[in-house]
């Protein structure tokens, strides 16, 4: 796994008011943040170097700047000068600033203000509800690893960890691989779950699978769908028979964001781990799958099942699956794919550890 403090400097920096930003924009101060608002404050048509001082207030990076008018509208750019500028919001109607910090455009502050949220923020957004104000596929891509630099930048120390100190030296220990079963207790448990579209199916589209399956325990903006925990239960039956993997946070130090169920080919941690050479770490594998060879009658269903190529079943041997155990996440989608329930998920002794099972 590559030195991340070292990847730290090429990849971006950690801006003053606490937002990971790529070091073409750098987080400005507050002192700075007002000078700018007060030039955006001054024009009255949006041009490009506009833009430019748009993102400078946001933190987007220089590629975008000329593809910024499908982010933020005019009346946008007028809210954002407003508040990096310490002025007020008065001027602008009550549901215009409402929709703004739905969109992600601004956040609320701790004061009772507003602040500009940060491009982070407003991709992600962008990305799960307006992506019919396209950008050039190449723009997007950008703007993805852009993002996964970012996210590095969050987990990547965490994981780093896992591999140097063990899991009680990481913050990123109990992010999980769930069974079924695992997470539907966990949904059952609650008294509401958010329906959200997939945000890293929505910027990377990578794959065909359905958007709509990101099951959240909080509704930040208030944007996504409440459902009933029976209801949430069954679109996770759903994607999982889609064939989408469940992973959350089990620890309430992450604050229990959600569930969600994802692919090999957009999820942000699974691209993450692929980048650092780390799969075998992150998500944590807390089980192991295992074929019943009696039991199994060679349908092959559970080879097109498994997102990581660890089952296999070569010419010349008998019709049971094969398990590469290091290729084995632990996911269990095997195991519920499985038409004779031929596999059962064993549990881990020692968590991330390719064996010695229980």
């Amino acid at each position: 796994m590559g030195d991340l403090a070292a990847a730290s400097q090429t990849r971006g920096a950690l801006g003053c008011d606490g937002v990971h930003v790529n070091v073409s924009y750098s987080w400005p101060t507050s002192a700075a943040r007002a000078t700018v608002g007060r030039t955006l404050m001054s024009v009255t048509t949006v041009s490009e170097e506009t833009y430019a001082d748009v993102a400078a207030c946001v933190g987007a990076p220089s590629f975008v700047v000329p593809w910024l008018s499908r982010f933020y509208e005019p009346e946008d750019t007028r809210l954002i000068a407003a508040v990096a500028g310490n002025s007020a919001t008065n001027s602008f109607s009550a549901q215009v600033v409402a929709r703004a910090v739905r969109r992600a455009v601004l956040d609320c502050a701790p004061d009772g203000g507003y602040l500009a949220a940060s491009f982070h923020k407003r991709y992600e957004i962008w990305a799960l509800f307006e992506g019919y104000t396209d950008v050039p596929p190449e723009v997007r891509r950008a703007l993805n690893e852009w993002e996964l630099d970012d996210y590095l930048l969050e987990v990547g120390p965490g994981i780093e960890n896992l591999a140097k100190a063990g899991s009680e030296n990481s913050d990123q220990s109990d992010y999980t691989f769930l069974l079924l079963g695992e997470a539907e207790d966990m949904l059952r448990s609650l008294s509401r779950v958010y329906l959200w579209p997939c945000n890293c199916r929505a910027m990377w589209g990578n794959c065909s699978h359905s958007h709509s399956v990101c099951l959240r325990f909080e509704n930040d903006r208030n944007i996504g769908w409440e459902l009933t925990p029976e209801r949430a239960v069954r679109i996770l039956h759903q994607a999982d028979s889609e064939g989408l993997m469940h992973t959350a946070y089990t620890n309430s130090r992450h604050g229990h964001h959600g569930i969600c169920n994802c692919c090999a080919d957009c999820c942000f941690p699974i691209l993450a781990v692929e980048r650092l050479g780390a799969a075998e770490l992150w998500p944590v594998r807390r089980h192991l799958a295992a074929v019943d060879p009696e039991a199994c009658r060679g349908c092959r269903d559970c080879l097109s099942r498994c997102p990581f190529g660890a089952l296999t079943m070569p010419k010349g041997i008998d019709r049971t699956p094969q398990l590469d155990a290091h290729a084995c996440r632990g996911c269990g989608l095997c195991s519920t794919g499985c038409p004779r329930n031929a596999i059962t998920m064993l549990p881990l002794t020692r968590p991330g550890a390719a064996s010695s099972t229980r």
